[in-house]
């Protein structure tokens, strides 16, 4: 039986088409499958699931209620998907989530349907600020900064400059230090007839980095600055450095 999670914007959890997030019951168990689907594959310690299931009023015997949350997991969503026992569990690689989707849809080319599917919201918005959960709005946001880059990129490279301009706004609107994605902005300013536009984001940027961290912008943006200073032709695609 095939089982997929939506983690990204709300939680969701699907078993052979039929939404099944009800029948977990408790929301220790949905946050305990939220952090499996999260860390996917790898085996989570105990003692660490229950440091974050139970920050305050630590049950007698943790590990005998995490078994019976993880009873509940495997009723809803199958006994093969959540493996282990008291030690450990670990969420089966069969289980899929829109996470892995995006990055197939990003190693297949797909950069404007991962960022779709990525920029629905938050990682599990519904999840107190844990290390966990830190960690895995990282990679999320790494992820979407990958897609909307890529969009930018195809965009261009199909004379779609608004489509560009606003993926590179949504990267920069998130990090203005973002060199890649000014790069971006650039080009979409020149591809959609505004150099203006295009000086006007590089001089965000060198304002940007000279009161936060004290620099200027690298190379490859102070050239694509000139160029266009110059109103010389530059290419569609911005260099990955930076």
């Amino acid at each position: 039986m095939a089982t997929w999670l939506r983690l990204v914007g709300t939680f969701e959890v699907w078993r052979d088409g039929s939404a099944v997030e009800t029948a977990l019951g408790s929301r220790k168990a949905r946050v305990l499958l939220a952090m499996l689907a999260v860390r996917r594959g790898v085996l989570v310690p105990g003692d660490s699931i229950v440091d974050s299931l139970w920050a305050d009023d630590v049950p007698r015997d943790p590990r005998a209620n995490v078994a019976t949350l993880v009873s509940r997991l495997r009723a809803a969503i199958g006994t093969d998907a959540v493996l282990g026992d008291r030690h450990g569990y670990r969420l089966s690689t069969a289980v899929g989530t829109d996470l892995d989707e995006a990055v197939a849809l990003l190693e297949r080319g797909g950069a404007r349907e991962a960022a779709e599917l990525l920029g629905r919201g938050p990682l599990l918005p519904w999840v107190s600020d844990v290390d966990w959960l830190a960690r895995a709005r990282d990679r999320h946001a790494a992820l979407l900064r990958d897609a909307l880059l890529g969009t930018a990129d195809a965009a261009l490279a199909a004379g779609a400059a608004r489509t560009a301009r606003a993926a590179a706004d949504a990267v920069l609107a998130t990090d203005p230090l973002d060199e890649r994605a000014t790069r971006a902005l650039m080009r979409a300013c020149l591809a959609g007839g505004d150099p203006a536009g295009a000086l006007r984001a590089y001089e965000r940027l060198r304002r940007a980095l000279a009161d936060e961290l004290g620099t200027v912008p690298t190379a490859p943006t102070r050239r694509l600055h000139v160029a266009v200073l110059r109103e010389e032709p530059v290419g569609v695609r911005s260099p990955s450095a930076g």
